[in-house]
């Protein structure tokens, strides 16, 4: 039994010597391969289409379908967001002509009883749909960046609103083939009173999308549409209409936060992460050191309090956490009569341009300054203005740091009251 134990282990510890030779003697940290973190409006874009539209209705032969007077042009704008490769929504709108057929059948009958005929008739539709968007390659193979060409999938619905139809001619080829020809179960039960109507819709399709650039695709689309069978001004036995279009467009990826175009992949281990978080915590303590360093040389060595009031962006409003500062600026001044303070403001230099940011420093330093006298009785002979605007950049390493109000300290005597 002992020498089964002794083997056993033996083995193991072969197998173990193994596995760590075959890395060198090292043991790797646990990596995976996931998407970056992405922002609700990273992975949108907007696409123009324009293209052709071929009506379903009852009468509509598939040898007609190619026909010149079967076909109408029609365009649509879209925007959407890709939630992920494989998964994406989009809205769009669309316009276009379609066309209506007659009972050929019963046209053909009534001719003899003086009709000559009906051909196309015409009317238009605007649209707007909601689409999920699978991209199908995505979901059957592994996604790729450069990867050119995409097959996508659409599945919507929406709303159809049809107008410009002309009844009146309806109207009288009703009437005219109900007098003369013979209607039977061939016919259309009656023609549509209204003109103009809007209709639920639904639609799916596949699409062509080739990636041209980083930023641009060229897109096909091929949609089948299916709504209310009122939609060519007929009402037959069947319960839809529908139709068929065929798009080309143009679609451009807008830029993430990232500064890129397209999802990106990245490659994170636990020790990328613990160094990611160490990098993070040194840079917050080399920018604390250096906001309190150029505090100290700031205005050529002058004695310069280790107090500011920082201001949002464009405000000059103290906020509640900034006002603490002033509280405590306020106690320094009284407790230090021997002393008076200049009062000086600063805007940053990527904001607005030179005269909007002299004014805005100088309302920053009238905030401080009533609020010093007004609510904590600062003497005023104590105090003086100075603003600068954005000619002085007190802080060089970030530029948010010179929306502030900073307290130069100098001896009573030598205060100058503006």
């Amino acid at each position: 039994m002992n020498k089964i134990k002794t083997t056993l282990f033996a083995a193991l510890l072969t197998v173990s010597a193994g596995v760590f030779a075959g890395n060198n003697g090292k043991v790797e940290a646990d990596s995976i391969v996931a998407l970056k973190h992405y922002k609700f409006f990273d992975n949108t874009y907007v696409g123009l289409y324009v293209g052709d539209f071929v009506t379903l209705g009852e009468n509509m032969r598939p040898r007609e379908f190619f026909r010149p007077s079967a076909q109408r042009l029609g365009g649509g704008l879209t925007i959407g967001k890709n939630f992920s490769p494989a998964l994406g929504v989009r809205m769009g709108g669309y316009i276009s002509g379609l066309v209506g057929v007659p009972n050929r059948e019963v046209v053909m009958k009534s001719r003899a009883g003086g009709y000559d005929g009906w051909g196309f008739y015409g009317y238009k539709q605007v649209s707007g749909y909601v689409d999920v968007v699978p991209n199908l390659t995505n979901i059957i193979l592994p996604y790729r960046e450069n990867r050119r060409l995409n097959v996508m999938g659409y599945f919507g619905l929406g709303f159809l609103h049809r107008f410009d139809m002309n009844f009146d001619e309806l109207h009288e080829m009703d009437k005219t083939i109900g007098k003369n020809g013979s209607l039977g179960s061939e016919g259309w039960e009656s023609v549509v009173s209204d003109k103009n109507r809007t209709f639920f819709a639904a639609r799916a399709g596949l699409g062509l999308s080739y990636m041209l650039t980083k930023e641009l695709d060229i897109d096909l689309d091929v949609m089948v549409h299916a709504t209310d069978d009122k939609l060519d001004g007929f009402r037959y036995d069947d319960k839809y209409d529908g139709y068929i279009s065929a798009m080309l467009g143009v679609k451009y990826h807008f830029r993430d936060h990232y500064g890129d175009h397209r999802f990106k992949y990245r490659t994170i281990t636990d020790a990328d992460e613990l160094n990611n978080l160490n990098l993070q915590i040194n840079k917050a303590r080399q920018d604390l050191a250096d906001a309190r360093n150029q505090r100290q040389n700031m205005l050529k060595q002058q004695r310069v309090l280790d107090m500011t009031v920082q201001f949002p962006i464009d405000k000059f409003y103290i906020t509640e956490i900034q006002e603490r500062n002033v509280e405590a600026v306020a106690k320094y001044i009284k407790a230090h009569p021997d002393l008076d303070v200049v009062i000086c403001g600063f805007a940053d230099v990527e904001t607005a341009y030179p005269s909007y940011n002299m004014r805005l420093s100088k309302r920053r330093v009238t905030s401080v300054f009533r609020m010093l006298v007004d609510k904590y009785g600062v003497d005023p002979n104590h105090l003086s203005i100075d603003y600068k605007g954005d000619t002085v950049q007190p802080y060089d390493r970030k530029n948010e740091w010179n929306r502030v109000v900073v307290f130069v300290l100098q001896p009573h005597e030598e205060i100058i009251t503006n």
